[in-house]
């Protein structure tokens, strides 16, 4: 009788210490200095920053080449030959997160700066029609694939701020939002970049119409897409 009572006694301390591991466990995950589930959460937005900042730039890159085609039938030779330069850069992987902030500031002001261009109506003489025309597809294509990442982004962003609310430490806080400053800057400038290009487009379209030049092809390349 008193082996079985020593028996049921080790049983139940057996029982409670693994009960009280668990328990542990369970708290530590909760803990609000750190530590658990919260270390996870980081790893999956990385990821997804680091193939949304891929195709960012891939993109970019193609506006970068089109962009300088525009510069070559403006008579900008250097500026073209700065773009063309650009492209390859952002082409080749592995870009630099502060360059292609820097890319996407860039695109921005261009762009704007072509609006200009193209809303003024100008004629155009015979050599720059040539240029403007083997600039209007490029172009047309690489507003369509950077009107493509509008989705991507607002995936990123949800993500990010789901991953930044799930932390309590302050200091975890701080070193994601410093991990992941780049897409959150992507997330915030971006969206108004590619309403800006697919205006841009369509002026340039109507800038090549009124110049007699076929925008059928470009056309079609933008597509449906809203900007």
């Amino acid at each position: 009788m008193r082996k079985k009572l020593i028996g049921y006694m080790f049983l139940l301390s057996f029982v409670f210490v693994n009960t009280a591991e668990a328990q542990f466990k369970d708290l530590k995950k909760l803990n609000p200095l750190g530590g658990g589930d919260e270390k996870e959460s980081p790893v999956d937005v990385e990821g997804a920053q680091a193939k949304l900042l891929d195709a960012l730039a891939d993109a970019l890159g193609d506006v970068y080449a089109a962009q300088a085609i525009i510069a070559e039938a403006q008579g900008n030779q250097e500026l073209a030959a700065t773009y063309t330069n650009t492209s390859k850069d952002l082409s080749g992987g592995g870009v630099d997160e502060e360059t292609l902030k820097g890319a996407v500031l860039d695109v921005a002001e261009t762009t704007k700066a072509n609006q200009e261009v193209f809303n003024k109506k100008e004629q155009m003489d015979s050599e720059s029609k040539k240029l403007y025309a083997k600039a209007l597809l490029p172009y047309a294509k690489s507003v369509a694939k950077t009107a493509k990442l509008s989705e991507p982004i607002s995936d990123f962003m949800d993500q990010a701020q789901n991953s930044i609310k799930s932390i309590r430490n302050p200091m975890e806080i701080r070193k994601l939002k410093s991990t992941l400053d780049t897409g959150l800057f992507v997330g915030k400038n971006v969206p108004k970049l590619i309403v800006s290009l697919g205006k841009s487009s369509k002026d340039l379209l109507t800038y090549a119409k009124d110049n007699g030049i076929d925008t059928s092809n470009a056309s079609s390349a933008l597509g449906d897409d809203e900007f």
